[in-house]
């Protein structure tokens, strides 16, 4: 095992645990009844459902009720007055029976207590979800409610990150099974890159808790912060509703610094659910969809001047006239369209077994990649597709529950071009050189050169048993994940074809029959990795309670992963060859062997064995003042990508050829073919351009034994409950290890990096300091290490349908410090300003606010109006330095470096540096032809005062001399000025 930190040290000590009684994604009742003998039964009724589960008072007259769908329950005991409980996910709820005396009254339901778990853990409800103001239909949006959580979008689509690390050790589970992203970075799949859709339709979310740490042994792959949702479930009677809401362009302020008038704009986000009975108290349905439909701001068509450029007519290029006409004044939108579809049926077998069996597929499209002077067959989709298929059995038999699922998904997201077949480019080699393919770019035709895509198909068996004896409650369980992982990195598979501008006086100009300069082609075999992967895990915990003060946890996950690097990878001869003889790596001590692979040295990781412990205690015994604590380690997965970059990279051959032809004489001393009408189909010029070989290409290695991710955490809390509103306060401290990229391997003969030391952006390496035939080499580094300290409070009372008013609130303190100065916290590879992780020192994690303030706040005002608003104000994020010419202190730097720390060396000025806040206001109207039967209308306004918000980054705030002449950041946050959203909604 890495890490200081021992196995059998952390199971020596005091570490967290698990909620009390409930599993992740269910929720559990317990408590105490008066003056009835043992055996005594107790029965709770879902209110939604009508299903009814039992349990039996022990002989300290104590029961529990395991494995209850999170909902409305009323809960009986014969002889007693019935009472009724709000069960959230995750949650606990204390029902006691007791005598009048000695009862405890709250908020109007008698002797109902909600049992404080131990994890560190925050409920969004189901009108919280429906009420909160939100932009963009995404139920991620509330998770930032959470303390030491924030939502951020790199690339357009959001991702969740906690702590010192980032999104990719983070989890998402709906209804229990994992939605992990196994090829590619952002933690949940489909929101690696694209416009930011929804990764399931919100309409079906019931309600969901976000576990910031210290979560159970039966749930893994994560390192930081979990999701758990759970879907919605028909019932008894028929319920449904539809959703229409509407952003024109007219709604959205002109950004900051922004200048021109602003583009084209339309948002519709809508959908609908109806769920009811098939067979009374026996089975039911629940369908849901949702879709968005969003035509965004586009651009036009224009081709780039010719040399000398024409006097008159702007559209006169000197282009042939139907190119110029497939490209000049041509309006290219970009338009984000999707759909998303859930559905389930619920079969009440019996009163002890419940079968789920659910579907949800999601399609999406993005066009949002074409350039000005590219026709539209040249634009690209960003496309994401997810299938999946679940099957639940649900067995309840006293003191033991048991939770069957079965499960199927189909992934992938992918960035197709809109054509097919190869790119042809029509260039002004007048501007340019003979030799450069690239120089006097013209028009570009075809399809897009580069396209990527990452596929998973998954299989899934997971069992899950609860088993309670005396004192203890046992909980047990396994998972095994049968993986199918593949990458596409298509870089001019199909074919870069160039040819010279013939000018305006064409009409007509055909690339398929005209004689090209020149070519671009990867000769790689494939542009496809694939691979199988199988994941299991298994766990067993135990909850104790010797009394009602102490409750103790102690459980132990082990999980393995069977090709977690592509074991079966063989390095290619040329590259051994080239590594073999690189002197450069024998003066700096590398081994080359160690990054060899002849597809047997790359081995199954056992031994990660995960053991979490922890206490709590009741003071008063009454779960209304608790201290808990504890501590627990924490693997995550090695993302599929780190070892597609090895694979694809190490066989990406690409090199430019001439054609010598009538109309084309080479250079002396180029890569070169005769032109041959043949090589027009790319598979015949592949095979043509193989012996021309690869000179200046790039070598991608990883260690043989590359550890996966993993975090150590620690707590220590205290809990106060003040009538039905909650009170914590938490000590966090997180220490996470083996944090990867690939970082520059390139060296200088005596073996170093560059003069400064390995702390530098160096990319111009003379001849002696690269393995040829090869110019650059790239080394896999997974000594990355990330410590956390944090202060988290948190205020909280659940907004649920018999609330008046509701309100989170979470303040965080933290520091996040690092050894990882790459160069963004979010879907990062490559740390190309150092020669090993740590060579900047320590620092502040890059794109962290060291405090956040997050707030909601729900109100339900006279005459059937919700108020509801929330507000986000935050330091703002540590950012980079980075100096262009010279050393930190001042000295000229080497010719051809660049000092690079991204690490985070410094924070914004203001107090707030980042501040947001939302309102929405709905107006409810009951129909008059049923008392159920709801008109809402409702209004959003979204950073209400246009507060300016800005991006902060090495190469704007960061740079310069230390400290830096700009401090007040870069331009505006995308999307965040103030906008307006109109909305209307009608539910039965």
């Amino acid at each position: 095992m890495n890490g200081s930190i021992s196995v059998a040290a952390m199971a020596c000590a005091l570490v967290l645990a698990s909620p009390a009684l409930a599993q992740s994604s269910t929720a559990a009742l317990e408590g105490h009844v008066d003056g009835v003998p043992a055996g005594t039964v107790v029965t709770a009724t879902d209110t939604h459902t009508g299903q009814t589960v039992t349990g039996k008072v022990n002989a300290n007259g104590d029961y529990s009720i395991l494995g209850l769908r999170p909902s409305d329950y009323e809960v009986q005991v014969q002889g007693k007055p019935a009472q009724t409980a709000t069960l959230l996910v995750g949650q606990t709820v204390a029902v006691d029976f007791v005598d009048t005396a000695n009862a405890i009254v709250v908020t109007g339901h008698r002797n109902l207590q909600v049992f404080p778990t131990q994890t560190l853990s925050t409920n969004v409800t189901t009108e919280q979800i429906e009420n909160l103001p939100q932009n963009s239909r995404n139920f991620l949006s509330f998770a930032s409610l959470a303390p030491g959580i924030q939502l951020s979008s790199p690339s357009g689509a959001s991702q969740v990150q906690a702590g010192a690390v980032s999104p990719d050790q983070t989890n998402v589970f709906i209804d229990g099974l994992s939605t992990k992203n196994l090829t590619n970075h952002g933690g949940t799949f489909g929101q690696n890159f694209g416009q930011g859709g929804n990764p399931f339709p919100q309409i079906a979310i019931q309600e969901y808790s976000i576990e910031t740490q210290n979560f159970g042994a039966e749930t893994g792959d994560a390192g930081s912060a979990v999701i758990n949702a759970i879907t919605k479930t028909g019932g008894n009677k028929f319920h449904g509703s539809a959703f229409l809401e509407y952003q024109p362009g007219s709604f959205i302020e002109q950004p900051h610094f922004a200048t021109g008038p602003k583009g084209e704009y339309t948002r519709y986000q809508f959908g609908a659910e109806l769920g009811g009975p098939i067979i009374p108290d026996k089975l039911t349905f629940y369908i849901a969809g949702e879709g968005v439909s969003e035509n965004l701001p586009s651009n036009t068509g224009q081709l780039p001047v010719t040399n000398p450029p024409p006097a008159t007519d702007p559209y006169a290029y000197g282009y042939p006239t139907n190119v110029a006409s497939a490209i000049n004044g041509v309006v290219h939108p970009f338009n984000f369209h999707q759909g998303l579809y859930f559905g389930k049926l619920t079969y009440y077998a019996t009163n002890a077994d419940t079968i789920n069996l659910s579907a949800y597929i999601r399609r999406e499209t993005n066009l949002s990649d074409i350039d000005t002077n590219a026709t539209e067959s040249h634009a690209r989709n960003l496309q994401t597709d997810v299938t999946k298929y679940q099957f639940n059995w649900q067995h309840h038999a006293g003191n033991f529950v048991n939770s069957l699922n079965l499960a199927y998904s189909n992934s992938h997201q992918s960035t197709p071009s809109v054509g097919t077949g190869p790119e042809y480019n029509l260039t002004n080699r007048n501007l340019g050189t003979n030799n450069d393919f690239n120089a006097g770019q013209g028009a570009e035709l075809g399809a897009h050169f580069y396209e990527q895509g990452d596929y998973q198909k998954t299989w899934t068996v997971k069992n899950d048993s609860t088993l309670i004896s005396g004192d203890h409650t046992i909980k047990f369980g396994a998972r095994v994940a049968f993986n199918d992982l593949a990458r596409t990195v298509s870089n001019a598979y199909n074919g870069r074809y160039f040819f010279e501008n013939p000018g305006s006086g064409v009409a007509n100009f055909d690339p398929t029959t005209a004689i090209p300069y020149g070519a671009i082609i990867n000769i790689q075999p494939s542009d496809t990795l694939a691979a199988k992967d199988t994941q299991i895990g298994a766990y067993v915990q135990d909850e104790w309670k010797p009394d009602e003060h102490w409750t103790f946890n102690y459980g132990l996950r082990w999980d393995m992963e069977t090709n977690a690097h592509n074991n079966n990878y063989v390095t290619p001869a040329s590259v051994v060859t080239a590594l073999a003889n690189y002197q450069p790596w024998q003066a700096a001590g590398i081994d080359y062997r160690d990054y060899v692979s002849t597809g047997s040295e790359r081995k199954i990781e056992w031994a990660q064995f995960q053991p979490r412990l922890g206490f709590s205690y009741d003071v008063y015994g009454d779960h209304d003042l608790i201290i808990f604590g504890g501590a627990g380690r924490y693997y995550d997965r090695s993302l599929f990508l780190e070892g597609v970059i090895e694979s694809i990279t190490n066989s990406s051959i690409i090199p430019q050829i001439c054609f010598n032809s009538s109309v084309n004489t080479c250079a002396a001393g180029v890569a070169q073919l005769t032109w041959n009408e043949a090589y027009r189909d790319p598979a015949a010029l592949r095979a043509a351009a193989e012996p021309l070989g690869n000179a200046g290409g790039t070598i991608d290695v990883l260690k043989n034994d590359m550890p996966a991710p993993f975090s150590d955490q620690f707590d220590l809390g205290v809990r106060k409950r003040i009538g039905s509103v909650n009170f914590s306060a938490t000590l966090s401290y997180v220490r996470s290890h083996n944090i990867f990229a690939f970082v520059r391997g390139n060296r200088m003969p005596d073996g170093s990096y560059s003069v400064q030391g390995p702390g530098y952006i160096q990319d111009n390496f003379p001849a002696d300091g690269q393995p040829a035939p090869y110019s650059r080499v790239e080394i896999g580094d997974s000594s990355g290490k990330a410590n956390l300290f944090a202060l988290y409070l948190k205020v909280e009372k659940p907004f649920t349908k018999t609330s008046k008013w509701g309100l989170t609130s979470s303040l965080t303190f933290q520091r996040a410090r690092t050894n990882y100065a790459g160069p963004s916290l979010y879907n990062n590879d490559t740390n190309y300003n150092e020669a090993e992780i740590g060579a900047y020192g320590w620092g502040n994690v890059s794109g962290v606010p060291w405090y956040m303030w997050n707030t909601s706040v729900n109100y339900r005002a006279p005459a059937d109006f919700i108020l509801s608003g929330t507000l986000n104000l935050n330091s703002g994020p540590a950012f980079g330095h980075i100096i262009f010419g010279q050393n930190p202190d001042g000295s000229p730097s080497p010719a051809g470096t660049t000092y690079a720390n991204f690490n985070g060396v410094y924070y914004p000025r203001n107090v707030f540096a980042y501040k947001r806040l939302d309102l929405r206001i709905a107006k409810s109207f009951t129909m008059p032809w049923a008392g159920d039967h709801k008109l809402t209308v409702d209004f959003e306004v979204f950073n209400v005062f246009n507060w300016l918000n800005r991006n902060y980054s090495a190469w704007g705030a960061g740079s310069g001399l230390a400290p830096p002449g700009v401090l007040d950041g870069d331009g505006q946050v995308g999307n965040d000025q103030r906008q307006f959203q109109a909305g209307i909604k009608y539910k039965f």
